[in-house]
């Protein structure tokens, strides 16, 4: 009885550790700043069948603590693809830019050409973000690229899991893009030198 009584009081007198509140995190879309927004309009519309959804304009004075405009309008444009698979339709994520329109585009796009020209031809560097696309027919999709004049890195190739058949291009902002066209059975070995985990649930 003692030891139980001694036990409350020194629950009471200790400190109640809250919880920390559950957090979650869902990723939306993608957005990129341009000052080719038209280009990369057509890119998007043209090559991976992709919609405009929204649109809207906002004062470089509002939107500033996004794009350093410098006194042009910046437009935000939200697309999506929408896929048909033998499990029926599914919709992808988004892909949104801010445009950077008027004003010769203000400090936002002093480097644009400098960062177009050092992406040419290369894989991804520090820093850099490459966006999946899971598509099919991809190669009518290499052959639009081609047409377009636009930079693949690699046609496409099976992949280093044999699953499924990639490519590397860049959209016209420099952005690269990891296309893939999913097939039911494995087109190669997986190759050496790819280890695969499952994450531990």
């Amino acid at each position: 009885m003692k030891h139980a009584l001694t036990a409350a009081l020194l629950a009471l007198a200790s400190p109640v550790l809250a919880e920390d509140p559950p957090v979650q995190a869902l990723l939306l879309r993608s957005v990129t700043v341009t000052c080719k927004l038209d280009e990369s309009i057509a890119f998007y519309r043209d090559i991976l069948n992709q919609k405009v959804i929204q649109e809207r304009d906002f004062t470089a004075d509002v939107i500033k603590p996004y794009v350093d405009a410098d006194g042009g309008t910046v437009r935000l444009v939200v697309m999506e693809g929408r896929g048909e698979y033998p499990g029926g339709p599914i919709m992808g994520g988004r892909v949104a830019f801010m445009g950077v329109i008027g004003n010769d585009g203000g400090p936002a796009c002093k480097q644009m050409n400098k960062n177009a020209a050092d992406k040419v031809k290369r894989g991804g560097w520090h820093g850099e973000t490459i966006m999946p696309f899971r598509v099919s027919n991809i190669d009518e999709i290499t052959r639009r690229l081609k047409a377009k004049g636009y930079t693949i890195a690699f046609e496409p190739q099976a992949s280093p899991v044999g699953v499924s058949r990639n490519m590397i291009a860049y959209d016209p902002n420099g952005v690269l893009l990891e296309l893939f066209e999913t097939n039911i059975a494995p087109l190669a070995p997986m190759k050496e030198g790819v280890v695969e985990r499952m994450p531990i649930r």
